[in-house]
């Protein structure tokens, strides 16, 4: 019997850096289109809303006195924003209308006081998620922040986000975190991963051969939903463009082969229908083992490609500073 299919959209914009309102504006409109045409999940970029770096890749974020990399620098302050907070509920509000599951990437800010009474400032890559019933379903703060840009202001999340949908479970990662979540989601058994990008690099030699070739090797079982950023016009940097639907072991479902201009991918993914998957559970109501990935051929290929701003010490580092 052949399994239902969900459409999936993979939504490809480009961003400016800190235009959050006009940000906020073409991604709605985008989901608009997305939901028109079928779709019910809405993968957007990473850090859209609040933009990762300028098109140009000349301006950054800067939190100081932290270490810049980059020409041009931009303070967060204002343009952060906390989660859930306003995009969160914008996004909401449109999920509901359109019954979609959307994933709100932002600049995330976090303040606390502390026992000296010091306001206490954190920065956060963050893509939250918003359901068909207009909830806030979680955030998830990237647990890996590459470090050439994201020393300059942002801090490491710490743990996953798994959300339970009629499709199946969903998890989270950012980018550079696809060399460290893979093997913290094997565990909760996902049907897909939501993964949002703002990649730096040659993205059509990553995207089509070197990411499905590791896939294919850990033997990742469940789909993921790539949704990288685009530029306005071409730039003399690599790693716009080039979206993907990847099904388990790597399997290119659809993509994307471009990198200029804004565009969407849909897909259609078979899942197992709720009922089925609670008939499939053992007698304790858990889920069966099924296929699960390779940890050991993981650590194998990605253990090089994991490293941290450490905070304390201002240095890179290749184990985890938390």
């Amino acid at each position: 019997m052949q399994k239902p299919t969900v459409k999936v959209a993979c939504v490809q914009y480009s961003s400016d850096l800190g235009a959050v309102e006009a940000n906020r504006s073409k991604l709605l409109a985008a989901c608009e289109t997305a939901a028109a045409n079928g779709a019910k999940i809405v993968v957007l970029p990473e850090m859209a809303i609040t933009g990762y770096l300028s098109q140009d890749l000349e301006t950054n974020w800067h939190k100081p006195p932290r270490p810049q990399a980059y020409e041009h620098s931009k303070n967060p302050k204002g343009f952060a924003e906390t989660c859930p907070g306003p995009s969160t509920e914008l996004f909401a509000q449109a999920a509901k209308r359109l019954s979609l599951y959307i994933t709100v990437p932002l600049l995330e800010v976090e303040e606390r006081t502390n026992e000296a009474g010091e306001t206490l400032t954190t920065y956060y890559n963050t893509a939250a998620v918003v359901g068909p019933t207009g909830e806030f379903l979680g955030r998830y703060r990237k647990n890996n922040p590459w470090p050439t840009p994201e020393q300059s202001y942002a801090t490491h999340g710490t743990d996953e986000l798994v959300i339970d949908t009629e499709y199946g479970k969903v998890g989270v990662a950012i980018c550079f975190d696809i060399h460290t979540m893979l093997a913290r989601y094997a565990r909760h058994h996902i049907w897909a991963l939501l993964y949002p990008i703002a990649w730096v690099g040659e993205p059509k030699g990553w995207f089509r051969e070197g990411l499905p070739e590791m896939l294919a090797k850990c033997k990742v079982p469940h789909y993921i939903f790539g949704a990288n950023w685009s530029t306005d016009k071409e730039e003399e940097w690599p790693g716009a463009g080039w979206s993907f639907v990847m099904g388990p072991w790597g399997r290119l479902v659809g993509g994307l082969d471009k990198g200029t201009g804004d565009d969407i991918l849909y897909a259609d993914v078979p899942y197992t229908p709720k009922e089925e998957q609670e008939k499939a559970n053992n007698s304790d109501g858990s889920k069966p083992q099924g296929k699960t990935l390779d940890l050991d051929m993981y650590e194998r290929l990605c253990s090089h490609q994991r490293y941290w701003y450490d905070e304390k010490t201002g240095k890179i580092v290749h184990k985890r500073p938390w």
